[in-house]
Formats: C-alpha cells, sequence, structure tokens
C-alpha cells in the first residue's frame, strides 16, 4: 500500500433499497450465513437506517444503523470489502457511525476480536451471546400454532416486551416471509406467553428469535419448528445471562460455534433477557 491510499478518503451516504442486498452478499461471504430473505426485512427495519461507503462510485463497505424509538440506534452490518481492507475505511466507517448517533446509546454484537478496538471507541461490553449450531430433531406440539394474520397485535405487543422497542415494520416482513416458519404459544388465559420464528439460511436453519416466559415454553416452540426440517442444521444465538438458555442448547446437544460481545455508547438497556432464549439476528439486535 502506498501512502497515497493510505489517505483516500470514502464517501457514506444511505443505501437504496438495491444496495442493501450488497451488504448480505457480502455478510454470506463472511461467513455469517444469513437467511435467503434477511434483505428485504432488514430493510424494512429502517429504510434510512443503511449507509455505503464509497471510493470512486464503487462501494467499499457498508454498515447499518436501524433506529429505534427513544434514543437506541443497534449497528451492523459492519463490512469493508477484502481488497479495500488496511486502508483505514474501516476506521472512517465506524467514526461516521459513532458521528451520526453521538446523542444516541449504540449498540452492536461484535466479534470477539474486535471488542478492545469497540472499547477504544468508547463502548462498553455488557455480556456474550453464543452461537450454537445443531441438528433439527423436534416433535411438533399441539399447543404451538402457525402464526397468523389475525396474532399480530399480540405477538407485536409481545415482542417489544421482550426486545423492548417497537418494530412493527420488521415483524410484518419477518413473521411472514418466505421459506420460513412462525409460532406461538399460549397460556391457559389465551395470552402469548412465546413465540418463535425458524427461517432458511445459505447454510441449515436459524431459529430467532425465541423469546418465551419460561424454558418449558422454549422447549415447545424449540421443537415445534425443528419439526418443520427435521433432520436439517439449525442454529440458536443465545445470550450467555439466560443461563436456561444455554443449558437449554446443550440439553439439545448443540455445540458453540462461535461468541460475540454485546456493546453500548451508553448504559445497557434494562433488557428481560431471561426471556430470550433466542437472539433475532445479530445484525439487529
Amino acid at each position: 500500500m502506498n501512502p497515497s491510499q493510505a489517505k483516500q478518503d470514502i464517501t457514506i451516504s444511505q443505501m437504496n433499497h438495491s444496495e442493501v442486498d450488497i451488504a448480505i452478499q457480502w455478510a454470506q461471504k463472511e461467513g455469517w450465513n444469513p437467511g435467503l430473505h434477511d434483505a428485504e426485512c432488514f430493510y424494512q427495519s429502517d429504510p434510512t437506517g443503511f449507509y455505503a461507503a464509497k471510493l470512486n462510485g464503487e462501494v467499499v463497505g457498508t454498515i447499518s444503523l436501524v433506529k429505534y424509538s427513544g434514543d437506541y440506534v443497534f449497528e451492523g452490518l459492519n463490512i469493508i470489502k477484502p481488497e479495500y481492507r488496511g486502508r483505514g475505511f474501516g476506521r472512517q466507517l465506524q467514526q461516521y457511525a459513532l458521528d451520526l448517533c453521538k446523542d444516541k446509546n449504540l449498540g452492536l454484537d461484535g466479534v470477539l476480536s474486535m471488542e478492545k478496538r469497540y472499547t477504544d471507541y468508547g463502548l462498553k461490553a455488557a455480556y456474550n451471546s453464543t452461537r450454537y449450531e445443531g441438528k433439527a430433531d423436534g416433535q411438533p406440539s399441539r399447543y404451538c400454532k402457525p402464526i397468523e394474520q389475525s396474532d399480530f397485535k399480540d405477538i407485536a405487543a409481545y415482542d417489544k416486551n421482550c426486545f423492548g422497542f417497537e418494530r412493527t415494520s420488521f415483524l410484518e416482513c419477518w413473521l411472514f416471509q418466505k421459506d420460513h416458519t412462525s409460532m406461538l404459544i399460549r397460556n391457559s388465559k389465551g395470552i402469548v406467553s412465546g413465540y418463535g420464528v425458524i427461517r432458511k439460511c445459505h447454510r441449515g436453519y436459524k431459529i430467532g428469535p425465541l423469546f418465551c416466559e419460561s424454558e418449558g415454553e422454549a422447549e415447545l416452540l424449540y421443537n415445534s419448528l425443528t419439526a418443520t426440517v427435521k433432520g436439517e442444521i439449525v442454529y440458536l444465538d443465545v445470550p450467555e445471562p439466560n443461563e436456561l438458555g444455554v443449558q437449554f442448547a446443550q440439553i439439545h446437544s448443540m455445540l458453540p460455534v462461535f461468541s460475540t460481545v454485546r456493546m453500548y455508547s451508553k448504559d445497557a438497556p434494562d433488557f428481560p433477557l431471561n426471556k430470550i432464549f433466542g437472539v433475532t439476528s445479530f445484525e439487529l439486535g
């Protein structure tokens, strides 16, 4: 790399709808194994929250900064095209995100090797999450029902209780996307006490979210969801503070693949991690 390359500056602007596909394609090349239809649902979560770094008109980097209510923003899809790494573009892109979100609480799930760099940017570690891999071998439960449009209001309310923020536009896509199954469970009073989604990815299937009141409901939903893809590889991303969730993955003979660290620029929101048996997505929180 010559000195002129090191000093080159990128331009950063919002992505259009079609450019989000670039970020998802790069995520696949990085081995992050996105869902087949993630691009559309991610875009629907916040159409103004996706950014491209360009050099002479070519996209060389991507980042998402999805805004939720209040001051919460979640960062994901932070990728520099391999042949442009080592030129400082990653630092420029991250600094852009920090400047844009200087009055916000910026959260992210970063790979463990990047924790020190994010700490240097002023973010604070909250907890780790681990991706587990296993084989689908569940049996369906009569208590778990497919999510219908008529369930949407109840699911959106329950999701807000677990996720911490309203995300109606995202759920309208996520719950009813192609190549997926979404299921809920209600308690004896007819109130939603858990729901989960399993979606087809480039490799196997991912379960996320898996939000439940108890390990018992998580067990019923996990079994019912995996019964729809019996014999396939499945993945579940579990926050480590949910000890029952970790035990749950281990009981199902799932093996750890890698871990991430959840970090925030301000104090960690008070999420009910005991109800989060599976993270929705490391890209969206």
